[in-house]
């Protein structure tokens, strides 16, 4: 394989893409789409019983994402679910600057605003079961 085109499925791979076939010049790589916890909350809310097990059925079968690589001259172009890539490569950042930040101020000083954002929507969850049942 050319070297760009090494290098750049060896980042994929690390944010957990897996190879499907490689040639020299060509590489397609699949990963999933991520798994929409806020829409799982919501069937499960609504289709209590099946709701669940029915988005899980669906998020498998339908979650499965593509990259195309192949070699132009010295670089590698890239195709398929691009959007995907950028939105893993933009989280990739902020979790080494969040990761380097909890190392330097520690974890109660950085991660405080996601505990009480949490405890909110744990509390609306409790009082919304409550005002239901």
């Amino acid at each position: 394989m050319q070297a760009a085109l090494t290098k750049r499925v060896e980042e994929l791979v690390q944010m957990g893409w897996e190879p499907m076939t490689t040639t020299e010049t060509t590489a397609s790589l699949v990963g999933r789409r991520p798994f929409s916890w806020w829409l799982f909350l919501f069937v499960v809310l609504f289709f209590p019983l099946f709701g669940g097990v029915l988005y899980l059925i669906f998020w498998l079968a339908t979650s499965r994402a593509t990259v195309f690589l192949h070699a132009e001259g010295d670089k590698a172009v890239e195709a398929g679910d691009l959007w995907l890539v950028r939105a893993q490569e933009s989280r990739r950042d902020q979790y080494i600057r969040t990761n380097h930040a909890i190392k330097e101020r520690g974890f109660l000083a950085v991660m405080w605003p996601h505990l009480l954002v949490f405890l909110l929507v744990m509390v609306g969850w409790v009082l919304l079961f409550r005002w239901y049942f």
